[in-house]
């Protein structure tokens, strides 16, 4: 059985003139780094929750946020390739929930 995550977003937020953030990830990439961030520096960052969907939920320092414009300057060739490796993630997608709802006996 193809396993479905029940959460698909990551929150950041804080109270103003607060020091501590409440992060909640969903991403590996990103569960991956507050992880060793916590174990790095386990006074600044700290772990509070792991759900068992395997998303987590930790305190870390309102000065670790930072949002960045990320500019890309791409060649037509380039956004051609992203553009079919975005149709290929896509269908992927697509077979592994028809996937999943047919190991439920779902129609789909």
């Amino acid at each position: 059985m193809t396993y479905v995550p029940s959460v698909t977003e990551n929150t950041i937020e804080w109270i103003k003139n607060e020091d501590r953030a409440t992060v909640t990830f969903c991403q590996p990439r990103f569960i991956t780094r507050i992880r060793k961030l916590a174990e790095k520096y386990p006074d600044e960052c700290r772990i509070t929750h792991e759900n068992k969907d395997g998303s987590i939920v930790a305190h870390i320092p309102v000065k670790w946020i930072k949002i960045s414009k990320v500019e890309r300057h791409l060649s037509e060739e380039q956004i051609e390739l992203a553009r079919e490796r975005i149709k290929i993630a896509q269908e992927h997608k697509r077979n592994a929930l028809k996937s999943a709802l047919s190991d439920l006996g779902k129609e789909v």
